[in-house]
């Protein structure tokens, strides 16, 4: 009875079986960054990861509309609307990061080939700003117009609540939007050197002192400028339609008075809430772009190899020595990048080098 009362719908199979892979695939790409100390790109990866392991543990919690027998999510949802406001701005916030450093890789007036200890120190504290400030600025002010302990979705499982009143947007729901605006910037940016240096784009990266070949700053610099198409409308939308309905005048006093310990169960008919595709998507578009390049498939041999599988697959002992540019001719995205600055002008091309 309670099967065809409460049935299981796609979305209750589909989120956490799509957030599972997300979450498998996107480990190797985590920890090859962890090792290549590359904090922006480390923590887009931890904050997508993070996103999709949510989302798997949700699905399973509460996985149709049986209310009734819905657990209240106590702990565990009040942890996580705080960690799902900052992932919102924690992404948005690296891909800036990302897009700046590209753009230092490229600014030829002010390289330094040895910088001094206050500089690096300048740097990471810069970083680390981008990638985690913002999330922990919004985790903390969100309790000032958060008027109930959180929403329980079906599927989609712990929800973060929002008064409705002007503070919400000023001091949380702005701010995603202006840092999308900044990674539009640095992008730009980064496109205007790249098209001015496309004769001597390699020696432009060797004398970065930034350890980066050609093939990791176009994966890096595509993977920020496709995510960053996808958040952009996303987070304008979300701005607005809390912009467009009507507002209330703020008061402390209402918004943490006895209601807000209030604990909302919603059933949704099998819906999903839009935003956790998009983060499962997320996952995805970060494997193809970190999970495919040459240093990603050899770090999985790697990894076969430290667990025996040689054994059954001899030819993972058989070194093929490859030197940078067939490397670089062998990336996908190295390779469609350079077509398509080709495009752009006959004699010039940004990676033929």
């Amino acid at each position: 009875m309670a099967q065809s009362t409460f049935p299981v719908t796609p979305g209750t199979v589909a989120v956490p079986l799509l957030a599972l892979v997300a979450l498998t695939i996107d480990i190797p790409p985590f920890f090859w960054h962890i090792r290549n100390r590359n904090l922006a790109a480390s923590s887009l990866v931890f904050w997508v990861f993070l996103s999709n392991l949510m989302n798997f543990i949700n699905a399973l919690v509460w996985p149709t509309d049986d209310v009734q027998n819905w657990w209240d999510g106590l702990v565990l949802c009040d942890i996580e609307v705080k960690l799902m406001i900052g992932a919102t701005v924690g992404v948005v916030g690296s891909l800036a990061c990302i897009m700046r450093n590209l753009a230092r890789v490229l600014d030829t007036d002010r390289t330094v080939m040895s910088p001094s200890k206050a500089q690096r120190r300048r740097h990471t504290a810069i970083q680390l700003l981008f990638c985690f400030g913002g999330s922990l600025y919004l985790m903390l002010v969100h309790y000032v117009v958060q008027p109930n302990r959180y929403y329980i979705f079906a599927i989609s499982g712990c929800t973060s609540s929002f008064d409705n009143s002007w503070p919400k947007l000023v001091l949380v729901l702005i701010w995603p939007p202006i840092l999308c605006l900044v990674v539009v910037y640095y992008s730009i940016l980064v496109i205007a050197r790249m098209r001015r240096y496309r004769k001597n784009f390699s020696e432009v990266l060797l004398s970065s002192n930034s350890n980066m070949t050609k093939s990791r700053f176009m994966r890096l610099f595509l993977l920020a400028i496709t995510l960053i198409v996808i958040v952009l409308p996303t987070q304008i939308y979300v701005l607005y339609q809390n912009s467009v309905v009507p507002l209330v005048p703020y008061s402390w006093a209402l918004v943490h008075g006895p209601a807000w310990w209030n604990i909302s169960l919603i059933p949704t008919g099998g819906m999903v809430l839009f935003d956790r595709w998009i983060q499962i998507a997320g996952g995805f578009v970060v494997f193809i772009f970190f999970g495919l390049g040459q240093e990603a498939k050899t770090m999985y041999r790697k990894w076969l190899l430290k667990i025996g599988f040689d054994r059954i697959f001899p030819c993972l002992i058989r070194q093929h020595p490859r030197n940078p540019a067939t490397i670089s001719q062998a990336d996908s995205f190295g390779s469609r990048a350079r077509l398509f600055f080709n495009r752009r002008g006959p004699q010039n091309s940004i990676l033929s080098l």
